[in-house]
């Protein structure tokens, strides 16, 4: 059910016109970076295919689903084209909806999570790397809860481990870096049940440390130009990085799920919040 008026924009349906492209919880600059990059930057790549896999245990192909926090409708654009018909984006900032609609995603909603449009909407909810840019997550999955319909799923991916804080975290507006009893604590007084809990991107984990030596974090106020930068990589190095990560998602049944460079989570709706 959809709980307030909208008006439409490129058969966009808008909410909040008011969101600044410079929001603090994600700066609209770093979409045009994003959109580049994530049909050939190794990690948005093998991210799409384990969440893929994971999710055909947990959700069904015919369920209505939106991702919220798109971006540019990447992840949704891949799911889409395995299957998952019924998929809706929701992103607050327009540019985002702008690329999803190109990438063929037919039903495109511009809103702030926190103030969400929704209640007893969808069978899931999905965000991919979201969640750690809401300074009151609890009141972000609080809502998500209000969206979904009774028994619906939240599928989530987050990074992982504060002792991989770099500064690309905070250019990205990231607030914190979950570890799986945080996250798990933290759904579950939010009203979820845990059906899936699993760290990846195991085996890059000594780069993604070497990172955050090389690339620390000096605290300062992040510079405008800094939103901008780029994010490509040698494709040499990006196709290698793809293999590992490839060969990882195959065989992570049989990984220590104890650390990683994300997390991935799916639970259920228990109780109404």
């Amino acid at each position: 059910m959809i709980i307030r008026d909208f008006s439409e924009q490129d058969n966009i349906k808008i909410f909040d016109r008011n969101i600044e492209e410079s929001h603090s919880d994600y700066n609209a600059q770093g979409l045009d970076s994003l959109y580049a990059q994530e049909e050939k930057h190794f990690w948005f790549v093998a991210r799409k295919e384990f969440i893929l896999k994971i999710m055909r245990k947990y959700i069904a192909k015919e369920e209505k689903i939106i991702e919220i926090g798109a971006g540019t409708g990447n992840v949704s654009r891949y799911l889409q084209k395995n299957k998952y018909q019924n998929i809706s984006v929701g992103e607050m900032h327009l540019n985002g909806l702008k690329y999803a609609k190109d990438y063929g995603i037919k039903e495109c909603y511009q809103f702030n999570l926190l103030d969400t449009p929704f209640e007893n909407e969808f069978d899931a909810v999905c965000m991919f790397d979201v969640l750690e840019h809401i300074e009151n997550d609890d009141f972000a999955l609080q809502n998500i809860n209000k969206s979904l319909n009774k028994s619906g799923k939240i599928v989530l991916t987050v990074p992982s481990h504060m002792w991989l804080w770099n500064r690309d975290d905070a250019i990205a507006g990231h607030k914190i870096r979950y570890t799986k009893k945080e996250l798990i604590n933290k759904l579950e007084s939010n009203g979820f049940e845990i059906l899936k809990a699993r760290y990846f991107f195991i085996g890059i984990i000594p780069l993604l440390f070497f990172r955050t030596i090389l690339n620390r974090d000096d605290k300062s106020e992040v510079k405008e130009i800094e939103f901008s930068n780029d994010i490509s990589m040698n494709a040499v190095l990006s196709n290698a990085l793809l293999f590992i990560s490839r060969v990882e998602n195959k065989i992570s049944h049989l990984l220590p799920n104890i650390f990683g460079g994300s997390l991935l989570i799916i639970a259920k709706k228990n109780d109404p919040i």
